[in-house]
């Protein structure tokens, strides 16, 4: 059986003090910040360090509040096919409403906060391991009914 190689990455579910989460919009999908974890980097420093340069949003700004979940897809990278393990953390978000700076040069057209009652929006028009990462944080922010 052929074994394929594995990149790691961390990424975000940025929160805001209204409970809206950070999208990006890419690649004509919406998406959540995340990138590869950098030797000598630890996965929650790379979710903060994704979200601040995909989005603009200034690092002093932000707080890890916790690990969620990991998921893991196939991905092509450098055109090698790889299967990419990306571990989840939640981010708050403590700013006002930030002007972004979408990273354009990583095809980020733009960015947004959803409100909750408008999630169907993002998770009608992303990959499948977005959508099952908002439905396990929102089930998990129900029963700790925070």
């Amino acid at each position: 059986m052929h074994k394929l190689p594995t990149v790691e990455a961390a990424g975000s579910l940025t929160i805001d003090k209204n409970d809206r989460i950070l999208f990006i919009f890419k690649d004509g999908k919406w998406d959540l910040p995340k990138g590869l974890i950098d030797r000598g980097r630890s996965a929650a420093k790379t979710a903060l360090q994704e979200t601040c340069e995909e989005t603009g949003l200034k690092a002093e700004k932000l707080r890890v509040l916790t690990e969620l979940i990991q998921t893991v897809h196939l991905s092509k990278f450098a055109k090698t096919k790889s299967l990419k393990e990306t571990r989840w953390f939640l981010l708050r978000y403590s700013g006002s409403d930030a002007s972004f700076s979408p990273q354009r040069d990583e095809g980020i057209e733009h960015c947004a906060w959803i409100p909750l009652w408008d999630l169907e929006r993002p998770l009608g028009n992303c990959p499948a391991r977005i959508n099952y990462l908002v439905n396990f944080w929102l089930k998990l922010r129900k029963e700790l009914d925070y």
